[in-house]
């Protein structure tokens, strides 16, 4: 299948409210999963973040132009926005939603493809905090709209069964989880939100693929540790396994317990042999002993199971830089920013080895981009440097 890549835009509601505001974050929530899980569709949130922990409601549906310049510049192919219509109108209680999805291609005149769909799982009084949430029946209308949106853009086949995958069928643990992943604005109460999570169900693998990136975000890598080797001990068999024993892999090499983490890695392998992130930081670790050619065929490896999966595109295009074949990383190099074009320190990687292919004009011109991307950073100050010992050379 092409690359299809998906804008998700914040849906209109006619109510405001916690209890409005956190069925759609929920909704978010199992669309992004389906989309990116049962589809092999490329999610972008094109959502608003929260703001002071209130997400801000949208009173008017959004303009087909707006959603097709935003998706534009995102460089999504398709958008997908809607309404939340929230019933019975007038009453205290909230016991129904009509959903409204719209849907269209980023180019002008493209058309616009409209779906209504019903949820009747949902019990709530309108100003409250607590809802009553009927889970399974949430995963159902979820599926409805992917086969809608499967169909319309030319997927030829979705897999349902994973759509709730890493999920919970606990209301109340997923309530917790979306106000750490979407609504808290500050670590240290995602972080109470995401184990509240977990104690409403042991089992909930994202919560605690989420946590730990927390935790090794923050350096805390022995309580990374310790949450992962449990969360390992109760998700035996589970599809997100391979990814709890990649993050407890990479807390374990920050731990400086190299071996036990390319033991993990290659468990996780094991179990999955196309996870991309397990590829690369494996391939890394090899790095790490001058296992260049090990190194080379795990991150190739990565590619041919997606080639448009950037991290390995640079992490060649710089294992080419040190073993001096500078053809090769200038291709590699290339191809990253294609997809990522902002990263400095592709710039000044690139500047680099066109330097080092005596290529002066090309090689000024690229590490003088990463010292315009990078003015007080790091790779801002090796491309200064690299450029300084160009034009040293020229004199």
């Amino acid at each position: 299948m092409d690359d299809i890549s998906l804008g998700i835009f914040q849906f209109s509601t006619n109510a405001v409210g916690r209890v409005s505001s956190v069925f759609e974050q929920l909704l978010f929530l199992f669309l992004n999963n389906a989309m990116v899980r049962a589809a092999g569709i490329r999610v972008l949130d094109l959502t608003p973040p929260a703001r002071h922990g209130e997400v801000l409601s949208l009173t008017r549906p959004h303009r087909v132009d707006e959603v097709r310049e935003a998706a534009r510049e995102a460089g999504a192919i398709y958008c997908l926005w809607g309404s939340l219509e929230f019933g019975p109108v007038g009453s205290p209680w909230i016991r129904e939603v009509r959903v409204v999805v719209n849907l269209t291609q980023r180019d002008e005149g493209a058309a616009v493809l409209t779906r209504a769909f019903s949820f009747d799982g949902l019990r709530a009084e309108a100003r409250s905090s607590h809802l009553n949430l009927d889970v399974p029946a949430l995963e159902d209308m979820t599926e409805e709209i992917l086969q809608f949106v499967a169909e319309s853009v030319g997927v030829g086949e979705v897999e349902p069964a994973r759509i709730g995958e890493g999920l919970s069928l606990s209301d109340r643990a997923l309530v917790y989880f979306v106000y750490a992943l979407r609504i808290a604005t500050d670590p240290q109460s995602k972080k109470r939100l995401y184990m509240k999570a977990l104690a409403a169900d042991p089992r909930f693998a994202l919560a605690y693929v989420n946590l730990a990136q927390l935790l090794i975000g923050e350096g805390n890598h022995g309580q990374a540790v310790r949450m992962l080797l449990k969360a390992r001990a109760r998700l035996k068999g589970h599809p997100l396994e391979p990814d709890v024993l990649n993050l407890l892999g990479v807390a374990l090499l920050h731990m400086g317990m190299y071996r036990d983490a390319v033991q993990v890695w290659k468990k996780a392998l094991s179990l999955r042999r196309d996870n991309l992130e397990v590829l690369c930081n494996l391939a890394s670790a090899y790095l790490m002993k001058e296992r260049w050619s090990d190194a080379e065929e795990l991150y190739r490896e990565a590619l041919r199971v997606d080639e448009r999966y950037p991290l390995a595109w640079l992490c060649l295009g710089r294992l080419m830089l040190r073993k001096g074949e500078f053809q090769e990383a200038e291709r590699f190099l290339n191809r990253y920013i294609q997809l990522c074009p902002g990263d400095p320190w592709a710039y000044f990687l690139l500047g680099s080895s066109l330097a080092s292919l005596d290529r002066k004009g090309e090689a000024e011109f690229f590490l003088g981009k990463a010292v315009q991307l990078d003015p007080q950073g790091q790779a801002g100050a090796s491309a200064r440097r690299e450029l300084q010992r160009i034009r040293g050379e020229e004199a």
